[in-house]
């Protein structure tokens, strides 16, 4: 596997060899933004479901709480509740 600078010194290389003036006008305004774009999705994804399963985890206590008979008050759980749709 190639280490990040020999990847950087690849692509350099690949681009400077292009003289396709048209080609580059198309990596550079379409493809790459698109490339880096999905890619940051994807990063992005993978965040909002290990939020998802610290939010399951958190419920989970909660209701085993409850079960034990210790409830938490309303502007707890509204406290808690409001970060929920902030992730």
């Amino acid at each position: 596997m190639q280490s990040k600078e020999e990847l950087k010194k690849a692509l350099h290389t690949l681009i400077d060899s292009i003289e396709d003036e048209e080609l580059l006008t198309v990596l550079n305004d379409d493809i790459l933004p698109s490339v880096i774009e999905n890619h940051s999705k994807e990063l992005n994804e993978d965040d909002e479901n290990d939020n998802a399963e610290e939010e399951i985890t958190g419920i989970d206590a909660a209701l085993k709480e409850a079960d034990r008979g210790e409830p938490i008050s309303l502007e707890e759980f509204k406290k808690m509740s409001e970060k929920w749709g902030s992730k």
